[in-house]
């Protein structure tokens, strides 16, 4: 078998145990398993179990079967059917006659297997009746084109490209395709090439009732597109000036949070789009409205005036919201940048870059130089590919991200700087890789090479000398290419079937928005942004990385690390919250309601609203919510008042309330009153920052206006159990030792976590059955998330951390403040239920702009011409 790989065959002297780690690999993949989606919904008549023993299900089974051939487990496969049951079952009966329409929204995970869902979805609807099929690919042809693609080989089963060119259909066939015979192939009216035209061969001379199989169509959201669908639509309709009957029509919304409120314009104005969307699904008697969206803070729960505004959009998913969950081999946000994670040392920390790359920079910026970290971000690439040839996948797709800026000419910049780069090293090894490492290290570029794989441990033990010998297959292979909507560089993966594309890409948000890099290994990502959707949208490194995750790395600053890592929270909070909203069986709105008053809203109101230039206001509720001052004013006149207002605390806790230990934590008082507390709170100097909720005014007024639950509180004072004292007033403690990032007028603490209280703080207070009951809550987990304490909590609680920071790290030896203080609140409320009281924030939309204008969907790569 080793043979027959040619020269990709893994030069192994011991064939049997590398054979057994095949069987281990595959063993593993096919022990797979993924929950189940979680369902919150209206009440509906259930009508596919009935329909379900009675179908064929020709395009269900089939795509089935192709699941099973490209490698997903038999218990994945099963949750695929079992969520795209849920559901299709959630859309209306396509048998039912009259007028109907139903509107629903899937969440899933970035880059976690949305397509193979609605691929599933679009299947059984059309098993199940529903007429013509209508797929918002985006807003991009490489996605589009890539999306098309994919549903070719999941759905309509032959290569549309190829029928163009008139090839035999046997040749053509692709996917489920080669499964099935041709009589019941779907027609589609757009191509890998071509988005919908009214002129094209396959629109002429069509009509709605000539062909008796699912109509399917790929199409960009874009005004032009939809409207030219629009007006061929209307030509076509029988019933002139009424709607088409008797015609099922499922329109799947991909990316549907994909350019929002007043973020865009011309092309792309989503105002224009949403109104286009709206009247495509007017055409139709009988719809189903589907969008899928990568994160719960969805424009649609967001964006509208007011809570009436956003239950009345007809998008707005009224009848169910599902959450996908993704399998356990899905490389996930909280994976690497969770406090639990288990591939934080995927995250590699950049901090050479600003002169190469200032995160806020003109169109007109010159790059003369590449940082060192980039360049090493380059050898590990390699060195990862060579591995994976050295394991016998060197004809596997293999690809590098770099995201440094949303200008074109700065792309071209670093992809010319780039391929000067790799010229270089493919000169080195060309010529000293043969050599005994007594010569081979006196080359400079083989030095270098030396010295990265000294930081990589592969799993299963490589050696330089093995990686060494592959070296320049490793490197020859390497192209860089600029991926943008101006550059004529393509992301062609189907051209190179047979030995791989290997590709290091530079671009921006043509690399974002559902676009799938295969064989992602190394990233090098530098962006100001702090906006959810273009963060998690950017984040091609999440997804599956079965065989390789061991050599993948990210690249990327503290700063940015911080802000993925408060997004995974907010979001797996979020997905908690649904679940038990599922138990409660309470309904879509309620969900919408929850994520529009969330805290984390605002960031994304700001978002939509900083092209208006004025301050808006958005309400919250901090009920069940953690508010802590990550943010610590640095000056000394600052340090030192709040660290008084904390010692003013303290005597008046000692002075009127009894002090007991917090079970390791540190010392605690119960049924403290809100008075003492919001006193407290109004003394200390908060960093005035847009960017945290930890404000001194609304958090006071949230307090105050919900006396009945908030009167009576636990403020616990943290201390480590080891270490120096510190007199702080009449109680001594020993500082907590936090990193931080020094931003010049602030710290922020814990660096890249954003956090400043440890796991398992806010248990403190809670009696043994309340921390029991939380622990139960978790199942076996062995970590138990403080929103699972905070559930059970009945009383808010005051965190008091007096700390000793240092610069990125708890243990750097660059001190660069003592007895710093935070404070942080949790606040009680169980999940999924009511929101509780609601205070209002301002929202300086006309700081937003300045910050992070550049950062819009509309300001990307693709628009230098506007700049």
């Amino acid at each position: 078998m080793l043979e027959m790989l040619g020269t990709d065959a893994p030069q192994i002297e011991d064939k049997e145990q590398f054979i057994e780690q095949i069987s281990k690999s595959l063993e593993s993949k096919l022990d797979l398993t993924m929950p189940d989606a979680a369902v919150v919904k209206l009440p509906f008549e259930e009508w596919i179990t009935e329909r379900r023993a009675n179908e064929e299900l020709f395009y269900w089974n089939r795509y089935r079967q192709h699941l099973l051939q490209v490698g997903f487990s038999k218990e994945v496969v099963g949750t695929v059917g079992r969520d795209t049951d849920k559901i299709v079952g959630l859309l209306e009966n396509p048998q039912k006659g009259g007028e109907w329409k139903r509107r629903g929204l899937v969440v899933g995970h970035v880059q976690s297997g949305k397509t193979a869902n609605y691929s599933g979805v679009i299947s059984k609807g059309a098993d199940y009746g529903y007429k013509i099929i209508i797929l918002l690919a985006g807003m991009h042809n490489n996605l589009r084109s890539q999306t098309q693609q994919r549903l070719e080989e999941a759905f309509i089963g032959v290569d549309t490209d190829k029928l163009d060119k008139n090839l035999p259909f046997k040749e053509a066939k692709t996917g489920v395709g080669r499964i099935s015979d041709k009589a019941r192939t779907p027609y589609s009216l757009t191509s890998r090439e071509h988005d919908f035209r009214k002129s094209s061969k396959r629109a002429s001379n069509f009509m709605l009732g000539s062909v008796n199989v699912p109509i399917v169509l790929v199409i960009k959201k874009q005004t032009s597109v939809l409207n030219n669908l629009i007006e061929w639509l209307t030509s076509l309709n029988e019933t002139k000036g009424g709607k088409i009957l008797a015609t099922p029509m499922l329109l799947i919304d991909d990316e549907a949070d994909n350019a929002s409120i007043n973020t865009a314009t011309g092309e792309n104005d989503p105002t224009r789009i949403n109104r286009l969307i709206r009247q495509l699904l007017a055409l139709f008697e009988q719809t189903s409205y589907v969008g899928y969206t990568a994160t719960p803070f969805a424009n649609i729960f967001i964006d509208p005036d007011s809570e009436h505004d956003m239950i009345e959009d007809d998008l707005f998913p009224k009848h169910f919201i599902v959450s996908l969950e993704a399998p356990e081999n899905y490389v996930s946000a909280s994976r690497i940048f969770g406090d639990d994670g288990d591939l934080t040392n995927f995250v590699i920390s950049v901090s050479d870059h600003l002169s190469a790359f200032p995160e806020k920079h003109k169109i007109i910026h010159q790059v003369n130089t590449l940082p060192q970290s980039l360049m090493e971000a380059v050898r590990r690439f390699v060195l990862a590919r060579a591995v994976r040839i050295q394991r016998g996948r060197g004809q596997d797709h293999s690809s590098m991200l770099v995201n440094v800026s949303r200008f074109n000419s700065v792309q071209k910049q670093v992809t010319a700087l780039l391929s000067h780069y790799v010229e270089e090293l493919l000169n080195s090894v060309k010529l000293h890789a043969a050599l005994p490492d007594s010569e081979a290290l006196k080359d400079p570029g083989m030095s270098s090479l030396k010295d990265t794989w000294s930081t990589i441990t592969p799993v299963n033990g490589e050696t330089w000398e093995q990686v060494k010998g592959r070296l320049i297959q490793s490197v020859g292979s390497v192209v860089v290419k600029t991926i943008n909507n101006k550059s004529p560089d393509r992301l062609d993966y189907k051209n190179y079937k047979e030995s791989g594309l290997h590709v290091i890409a530079v671009g921006g948000l043509s690399l974002s928005r559902g676009f799938t890099l295969e064989g992602l290994t190394v990233s090098y990502f530098i962006r100001n942004s702090i906006m959810y959707d273009t963060l998690l949208q950017m984040g091609r490194w999440f997804g599956y990385r079965d065989g390789y995750l061991d050599l993948c790395n990210l690249y990327m600053t503290d700063e940015a690390a911080s802000w993925y890592s408060h997004i995974s929270s907010a979001i797996d909070e979020l997905r908690v919250e649904l679940r038990l909203m599922e138990q409660l069986n309470r309904c879509p709105e309620d969900f919408g309601l929850k994520v529009r008053t969330h805290p984390d809203s605002l960031i994304v109101t700001a978002r939509n609203k900083m092209r208006t230039g004025k301050k808006v206001t958005h309400s919250v509720t901090l009920n069940g919510r953690l508010v802590e001052t990550v943010r610590i004013k640095s000056s000394k006149k600052s340090l030192e008042n709040n660290f008084k207002a904390v010692v003013s605390l303290a005597e008046e806790l000692e002075g009127n309330y009894s002090k007991n230990s917090a079970k390791g934590l540190g010392y605690i008082w119960t049924d403290v009153g809100s008075d003492l507390v919001c006193s407290f709170l109004s003394r200390f100097e908060v960093y005035d920052s847009e960017l945290d909720i930890a404000k001194q005014h609304p958090v006071i007024s949230f307090i105050k206006n919900d006396s009945d639950h908030l009167g009576l509180w636990d403020v616990c004072f943290y201390s480590l159990s080891e270490g120096e004292t510190t007199d702080v007033g009449p109680i001594k403690i020993r500082q907590q030792r936090r990193g931080c990032i020094d931003k010049g007028d602030c710290y922020v603490v814990s660096g890249t976590k954003s956090r400043v209280a440890s796991r398992g703080a806010e248990k403190a207070g809670l009696s043994e059955p309340e921390i029991a009951k939380a622990q139960e809550s978790q199942g076996e987990a062995k970590n138990i998330p403080d929103i699972a304490y905070r559930i059970v909590r009945s009383k808010p609680l005051l965190m008091i951390h007096v700390l000793s920071l240092g610069l990125d790290t708890a243990d750097s030896a660059t001190r660069l403040a003592d007895k710093a203080c935070a404070w942080g609140i949790s606040f009680p409320g169980e999940k999924g239920k009511g929101r509780g009281k609601l205070v209002e924030y301002l929202v300086n939309t006309v700081w937003w702009k300045e910050q992070f204008e550049d950062q819009s969907d509309d300001a990307e790569d693709d628009n230098d011409d506007q700049n």
